[in-house]
């Protein structure tokens, strides 16, 4: 896995900024890229029957990526990817926890004594991206993480704190098929523009501490 690490310059004044974060690229062995392309392409008819989420005010949740009512990723809180039983989910679930140890691994953390997951699909058509967003910003903010299944010349963007309004500081990763970027879940993050008449299918996830809502799943 490669790690991508940004840090702040030492504070020379109680009030200076200070972050430290990684980000952690590595591709996936052992999935079946067309097959799991079918189960989530057969699937989306499925997933936009559901009814989107909008909050107490009546605005729409789509995770603010602007992809709006008629997304896949506007229903992200109603059902969880990892339940349809088929081979190429059941390893992507496997293999999301085998990279979640191992990027914890590197940075010399512990795992907590257990996980939880929510996890998603966007499909993206011709000129559509994902704006700025992030995921969780609360006390028990952990990680999130993004696999690309299938794309052509798109790359995901993270924002790092560094002077983040007026002339911030990005990571760009390119969406290779088969690639797994793993990332703390407060980093803004966003697509560039996707120009293929193919769709641009990627996989998301959120891993908490706790099962908070329903649709969680245990993944440790």
């Amino acid at each position: 896995m490669e790690i991508q690490r940004i840090t702040s310059n030492p504070p020379l004044s109680p009030f200076a900024p200070v972050w430290d974060f990684c980000i952690g690229n590595d591709h996936v062995d052992g999935i079946d890229l067309g097959a799991l392309k079918h189960t989530i392409l057969s699937n989306e008819r499925k997933v936009k029957s559901i009814k989107p989420s909008y909050t107490e005010n009546g605005k729409l949740i789509d995770g603010h990526t602007g992809l709006g009512k008629n997304s896949t990723t506007s229903r992200f809180l109603s059902y969880n990817l990892l339940t349809w039983q088929t081979p190429e989910i059941d390893e992507l679930r496997h293999q999301i926890l085998k990279k979640v140890i191992i990027y914890n691994n590197l940075l010399g953390c512990s795992l907590p004594r257990e996980l939880w997951i929510q996890c998603w699909m966007n499909v993206l058509r011709f000129g559509q991206r994902i704006k700025p967003h992030l995921h969780n910003v609360d006390a028990t903010c952990y990680l999130s993480g993004h696999y690309t299944v299938q794309c052509k010349k798109t790359s995901t963007v993270y924002i790092s704190p560094e002077n983040q309004i007026n002339d911030p500081y990005e990571i760009h990763v390119e969406n290779k098929p088969g690639s797994m970027t793993i990332f703390p879940s407060y980093i803004p993050h966003y697509t560039t523009p996707h120009y293929s008449f193919s769709p641009r299918i990627t996989i998301a996830f959120d891993i908490f501490l706790n099962r908070d809502k329903e649709n969680f799943i245990k993944l440790l």
